[in-house]
């Protein structure tokens, strides 16, 4: 928590050990520190004017906490590679319902003050951020920052003061671009959109470039026609390219204004394709038509390096979104992940990953899950061979659902390396007996590295015994063996593990009233539990149960619930409308 001239940080987040500390947890603890120094200038230097603008301060924390880390260890790639996948994506996962909410929320009273400390406001914030400092030039938006600063330090400030400085700043380089009407558009209204980008027939080199609001439901739209009304549109700036088996041309960036433009680009034809949003700096999603679709997939499998590696990334996310929302046919996602043995960089693999997880909660329990495993192994096991356990820094965890299922079959009596520890620790439970269990048990109690107490208690959390498991959910409330802030990361980590989802789920709902009790007043803990509990319910018997519990647990994380009905309800539409398709198409790929 920042203060002005004085940060407090809980040990988890300001304790490090080199010897037992892995590379994300040092990379965590810079980032947190990192952000409550900024807050010195955003926030204490120059405050909001009023909490429906929170994400003035903890926007631009969260956005230079990647642009400052970036500074002190520029091999971590922070600003323009993990940004992406750890606030980009992760936020449109959450931007895309219906149950989402403008990143400007009107404060009526002191109750709704909560409300507006979320992931809207920290990443959306970032995000956006990041999107108008690669609109107007890195050194003007600095010069247009600075400004701001100077001009309310020791007072309040409103977003159109911001957006006020931004503009004098452009105009002085001989721009007239209005700041505060492109920005509106992105602050108070809610979600971001799906631009499509399609070649014309004709022989004049145009595009038809289509804009729309992006949701997971869309019958949400028709359930709801006066929220989804026509005037959801955005001032989007959209950067392009265009490529072939050899080159890719220099970006060229087209504002795009209205539901449907056409517009002129360079010289395309039948092999070349078309490449939206570069470097994935734009808060929005690209999709194509198929054949350009199908031949971004060619380039991957040929050549992936034509194409940028946050491009790489944001395809693979793209394409898995679209897809689980109904815009692109299901077998599309698979087929661009054909490629990944072609891939040596680790934000695509990371991107991989996230996306595949989410698939992975979907599937696990259908009678064919094997097929989708068996296609993933396929797909990644070469790189598993090539690159064995010591693989390099960046590459450090783009085979972690390989390596687990790997990680116990070599004999290797060295110590485990910091980075692969939770992966060892995790397998080793899972596939040994109760003894194993209580050993890890007691290395948690003796251990005072605060790192290596997390990885051991998560460990704990993947063992196959249902006993063991709803042992460790009952200590982890009921006891001080483990401490406050760690219980809900048990549960949840709990309801990870297949065989421990329905008794974290069951937990869940016996204890609720102790749990809000204790964390419903703390940021974030309610929405993260929550969230964690029910993100892999996906029948219409689970629904039902979710919804029943929320009407007799007494009321409290509304919007937090109202999002997991929503996901449960999509997770469930998702088995009704694609999964024998999915499967249909894994069963003929030649790939499988």
């Amino acid at each position: 928590m920042e203060n002005w001239g004085l940060s407090v940080f809980v040990e988890q987040k300001i304790l490090l050990d080199p010897e037992v500390s892995s590379f994300s947890y040092q990379m965590e603890l810079t980032m947190v520190v990192v952000h409550e120094i900024c807050h010195q200038w955003f926030g204490d230097l120059v405050t909001p004017v009023w909490w429906e603008d929170v994400w003035l301060k903890e926007g631009f924390a969260h956005f230079f906490e990647y642009v400052g880390t970036d500074f002190l260890f520029p091999k971590w790639n922070m600003e323009k590679q993990r940004f992406l996948t750890d606030v980009l994506h992760e936020v449109m996962l959450l931007d895309g319902l219906a149950s989402s909410h403008p990143i400007s929320q009107e404060v009526f009273e002191a109750t709704d003050i909560d409300r507006v400390f979320d992931w809207i406001a920290y990443k959306k914030g970032a995000a956006l951020i990041r999107m108008l400092a690669n609109v107007m030039g890195q050194a003007v938006f600095q010069r247009g920052l600075n400004d701001y600063l100077m001009t309310h330090m020791y007072g309040n400030a409103a977003r159109d003061d911001l957006w006020n400085k931004f503009s004098e700043a452009m105009q002085r380089e001989g721009k007239d671009i209005n700041i505060k009407e492109v920005m509106d558009r992105w602050t108070l209204q809610m979600g971001y959109p799906v631009v499509t980008i399609s070649k014309n027939d004709s022989w004049d080199n145009t595009v038809t470039i289509t804009q729309e609001h992006f949701v997971y439901d869309i019958d949400a739209k028709l359930r709801d026609p006066d929220l989804f009304n026509k005037s959801f549109q955005w001032q989007i700036p959209l950067t392009l390219s265009v490529g072939n088996s050899s080159h890719i041309s220099s970006e060229t960036i087209i504002w795009v204004s209205n539901k449907t433009e056409t517009h002129r680009v360079g010289r395309i034809d039948e092999e070349t394709w078309l490449l939206g949003n570069i470097n994935q700096t734009g808060y929005f999603r690209v999709n194509y038509d198929l054949h350009n679709w199908r031949l971004l997939i060619q380039q991957l499998m040929i050549n992936p390096t034509i194409i940028s590696v946050g491009n790489r990334a944001g395809l693979i996310d793209d394409v898995f979104n679209l897809a689980r929302a109904g815009y692109l046919p299901q077998n599309v996602p698979l087929q661009i992940i054909s490629y990944l043995s072609e891939e040596s960089e680790f934000l695509p693999w990371h991107a991989a990953s996230r996306a595949l997880y989410q698939l992975d909660k979907l599937l696990d329990r259908t009678e064919d899950y094997s097929l989708f495993s068996d296609y993933v192994l396929k797909q990644v096991a070469p790189k598993y061979h090539k690159l064995g356990w010591q693989a390099p820094l960046r590459m450090g965890h783009s085979c972690r659902p390989l390596i687990k299922q790997k990680s116990c079959k070599g004999s290797n009596k060295n110590r485990i390396p910091p980075n692969v520890r939770d992966i060892v620790y995790c397998t080793g439970v899972s596939l040994m007996d109760e003894d194993v269990w209580e050993f890890i048990w007691m290395k948690f109690h003796s251990s005072t590295a605060i790192s290596e107490k997390k990885v051991l208690l998560e460990a704990l959390t993947c063992s196959d015994n249902s006993f063991l498991l709803n042992r460790l959910l009952n200590l982890s409330l009921s006891s001080d063996l483990v401490p406050d802030q760690d219980v809900i990361d048990v549960i949840i980590h709990v309801g990870r593990n297949p065989h421990g989802r329905h008794l974290a789920w069951r937990y869940f709902r016996e204890k609720w009233d102790m749990l809000n009790s204790r964390y419903g007043e703390a940021l974030f803990m309610n929405s993260k539990l929550i969230s964690g509990v029910t993100e892999f319910l996906n029948t219409e018997s689970e629904l039902t149960e979710l919804k029943d519990f929320i009407e007799t647990s007494g009321g409290g994380a509304a919007s937090a619930f109202a999002r997991a009905v929503e996901i449960v309800q999509a997770n469930v539409k998702w088995h009704s409308l694609y999964k024998q398709q999915f499967y249909q198409w894994l069963r003929k790929s030649p790939n499988g």
